[in-house]
């Protein structure tokens, strides 16, 4: 049986299309020759994963197939190695195949020779196209065009006519952007799980970006994109020390422009999040989630993995906390034989006999409503901590920030200049290193002096709680009490909490 294969990956206006290629190939065949058409669209040649070519060695194994004919060899594939494969196939079960455009004896040494040497520029002339295509992107994406795809989430793409013709970019979508930005304040600062948001959006029946119910997946996806912050140093710092390359100058972040953050990644990956050896470029268009927001979002993104996959209590989300106010030993659950009560008993009387408690130290129900009741009273007084002179001191700061890091990097590039240089450029060049040395210090004294007025800064991260407390998780709950608390001492007659900060609660 003679087959023909056709195969076709995009359609431009110069390509010749599925069906040209198989009324070329009939051209060869005397008229009435039955033949089966095998045609594959929308598949590049890179690889062989193509689904009616692999029926087609399918039907070469099992010998229905003596003869094979194509438009081009490429179109069987563009890889050599790929296609040595298939020759040795093809030989083994005396499958002999031609090409309507290239004609040559591959039974004789110089028609394989001519094979190698036709199948070695298929595949040259597919990874140029690939350099090329690659090339485009990234300089697209050094200009501040938007990449191409979907929206993000939150934006609507628009065009504009500029001298290089009709351009995209982003622009903060009125129908989202408020859902991006409550995401952001629910997972970064009322510190609700992926899943908790992503029901919530459920039952509110907001749509996803896919149409389909969210998960914790496209939330997470959500906010790993950079695409939606008002960049600033802390920005550039935390995807430089992730080993992102960036087309701008640190002393660009200081607008508060979005980010393009783009890169090949492996194919079973998930987008953002490994992004060592990715680029990063300012956008053109503002950003809408405040730096500090959206970092607290990617370092818990980022310790999800650590946090979740402890051995957690089931039992309390103040597992690992209470300690005994008598002796400091730490303290137990333990649950009536029905398990309708719990109540804490202190290890240094149980098991050290250290303790000279009497009974058990009280109930961790009273316990857990006791701490749940003074956390809402923290959030409720300080909701409203954060307001404009706070906005104007990270301001301050985060100008202060750009040009150390400014100075950091002009320090760097003297000391690699001076490791070929003679001794007495080296001289020069290390008196400027010296004297940039002193010029952050002085950048970073005045940080210092900036930031004492707010180094309980971190109580602004803890906004009005109360509404949302009873649909958090145990693990969130658990989050939030290690976040505020040091440990709590548990007393016959109550109990005393040592805050991670210092709160004023009277």
């Amino acid at each position: 049986m003679v087959a023909i294969y056709a195969r076709q990956s995009i359609d431009k206006k110069d390509s010749i299309s599925i069906d040209t290629q198989i009324e070329l190939c009939k051209r060869q065949l005397p008229d009435g020759t039955p033949c089966v058409v095998y045609p594959d669209k929308g598949y590049s040649g890179s690889n062989i994963n193509r689904p009616e070519f692999q029926r087609l060695l399918e039907d070469v194994k099992s010998g229905k197939i003596d003869r094979i004919i194509t438009y081009r060899l490429d179109r069987i594939s563009r890889s050599v190695l790929d296609f040595a494969n298939l020759v040795d196939l093809f030989n083994k079960h005396g499958v002999s195949f031609n090409s309507t455009q290239e004609t040559f004896d591959t039974g004789t040494p110089i028609g394989r020779a001519m094979l190698n040497i036709v199948m070695t520029f298929a595949q040259l002339e597919r990874e140029t196209i690939q350099i090329r295509i690659r090339d485009n992107y990234y300089a697209r994406g050094e200009k501040g065009m938007y990449l191409g795809g979907p929206a993000p989430f939150g934006f609507r793409k628009i065009e504009t006519q500029t001298e290089q013709g009709k351009l995209k970019f982003l622009k903060a979508n009125p129908e989202t952007v408020q859902v991006l930005m409550r995401m952001f304040q629910m997972y970064g600062n009322d510190l609700m799980s992926l899943g908790g948001i992503a029901r919530q959006f459920n039952v509110e029946k907001i749509p996803s970006p896919s149409g389909v119910d969210w998960d914790s997946s496209k939330v997470s996806r959500i906010l790993r994109n950079p695409v939606a912050v008002m960049s600033d140093a802390d920005v550039y710092r935390y995807y430089r020390d992730r080993g992102v390359k960036f087309t701008n100058e640190v002393s660009d972040f200081t607008l508060g422009k979005g980010c393009y953050l783009y890169g090949k990644r492996k194919e079973n990956q998930r987008k953002f999040t490994d992004v060592s050896n990715h680029t990063l470029s300012l956008a053109p268009h503002d950003g809408v989630i405040p730096s500090d927001l959206f970092l607290r979002c990617e370092e818990r993104l980022d310790s999800n993995r650590q946090i979740d996959n402890r051995m957690r209590s089931k039992l309390s989300w103040l597992t690992g906390l209470l300690k005994c106010g008598k002796c400091g030993h730490a303290v137990v659950l333990k649950s009536s034989y029905n398990g309708k009560y719990r109540y804490l008993y202190c290890t240094g009387k149980t098991a050290y006999n250290c303790c000279d408690v009497e009974g058990n130290l009280g109930s961790l129900d009273t316990v857990e409503a006791l701490v749940r009741d003074r956390i809402l009273c923290w959030a409720k007084r300080y909701r409203d901590l954060a307001g404009e002179s706070a906005v104007a001191e990270n301001r301050s700061c985060n100008q202060l920030r750009c040009q150390m890091e400014d100075v950091d990097t002009r320090i760097a590039k003297l000391i690699d200049m001076a490791a070929e240089s003679s001794d007495m450029t080296v001289q020069y060049l290390d008196a400027k290193v010296q004297e940039l040395t002193y010029q952050r210090q002085e950048l970073e004294s005045q940080l210092n002096h900036l930031s004492e007025g707010h180094r309980d800064a971190l109580t602004k991260q803890i906004r009005d709680i109360e509404s949302e407390w009873n649909t958090l998780g145990l693990a969130a709950k658990s989050r939030l009490a290690e976040l505020l608390i040091t440990r709590i001492n548990v007393f016959k007659d109550g109990l005393d909490i040592e805050w991670a900060y210092n709160f004023d609660l009277k």
